[in-house]
């Protein structure tokens, strides 16, 4: 019988730990990141946790978490056999022999890495993973099913035994992109969309991705994360941060010991208060 899991991002997720508990009580869950390399990152490492469907934490998933900071799948196997896989996952090589990171767990990617691949592929990559759950606006059919059990399970290792070859990134650096692309335009288009009037699609495309851009420079790639930038560059100008009377801005992006995602909030609000001043002078 299968027992479902749920494997989040806790780099996307503030507090995860205490979000869990607080959904749960005292469900338990393991780090991917704990026994490897980096357990120095423990405090942003992804994590698996049984999760029963119409609990609270399966409705809280597919509200707020299950298009951008994990996944939902199923297995047979014991969970410690299952965690030796998805750990063996968590770094994978690239041309040069070079180790990355896998963000494997991020919903936009894993039907970009897996759907598309033959059968035989895909069984052996899933391992003990029988069925992985995405959005349907992610993924149509929203399941990705293994058709052939009983696969080998993967070890990690200190170095990857994945290797991700230069097409196979592209394909999945691309295809992410340029939906993160179309969803910037729409979401200009609704709540700015003088900063979109008078340009063609071209133009309108270069201009999500040059914010797209910005906002990985800054440490922001999450699609909640880069449309919030790309509201502000829409209201601030194209050359938000760096413009000479943006030093307020400047100062929340530099502060220390403010998460990432805080330093966003901080800057909407910031960004708001200034809207409402100018307002009130205007009045």
């Amino acid at each position: 019988m299968n027992q479902a899991y749920l494997l989040l991002d806790g780099a996307l997720i503030d507090n995860l730990p205490g979000r869990l508990l607080a959904l749960t009580g005292s469900t338990p869950y393991q780090s991917l990141y704990q026994h490897t390399a980096y357990r120095a990152l423990l405090a942003v490492s992804p994590v698996l946790v049984p999760v029963i469907p119409g609990s609270p934490l399966a409705l809280h998933f597919a509200q707020e978490w299950n298009e951008t900071s994990g996944i939902w799948l199923e297995s047979e196997a014991k969970e410690s056999v299952l965690m030796q896989h998805l750990r063996s996952l968590v770094h994978v090589r690239v041309e040069g022999d070079v180790s990355v990171f896998f963000r494997y767990y991020d919903p936009r990617i894993t039907h970009l890495w897996l759907a598309g691949l033959e059968p035989r592929e895909r069984d052996r990559l899933m391992g003990p993973i029988r069925l992985i759950s995405l959005p349907e606006s992610l993924y149509p059919g929203g399941i990705i099913r293994q058709e052939s059990p009983e696969q080998p399970i993967a070890q990690y290792r200190d170095k990857p035994w994945l290797f991700l070859s230069p097409e196979q990134v592209a394909h999945l650096n691309g295809a992410k992109r340029q939906r993160l692309t179309e969803q910037l335009i729409e979401h200009c288009q609704q709540y700015v969309p003088q900063r979109l009037q008078g340009l063609d699609l071209a133009a309108q495309q270069q201009w999500a991705l040059d914010c797209q851009c910005s906002a990985e420079r800054h440490g922001y790639s999450a699609v909640d994360q880069v449309t919030c930038w790309a509201n502000l560059r829409a209201v601030l100008g194209d050359e938000f941060p760096n413009a000479a009377d943006h030093a307020v801005y400047r100062r929340i992006l530099d502060k220390k010991g403010v998460l990432p995602a805080q330093r966003l909030d901080n800057l909407s609000a910031e960004l708001q208060r200034q809207l409402l001043t100018e307002k009130e002078l205007i009045a």
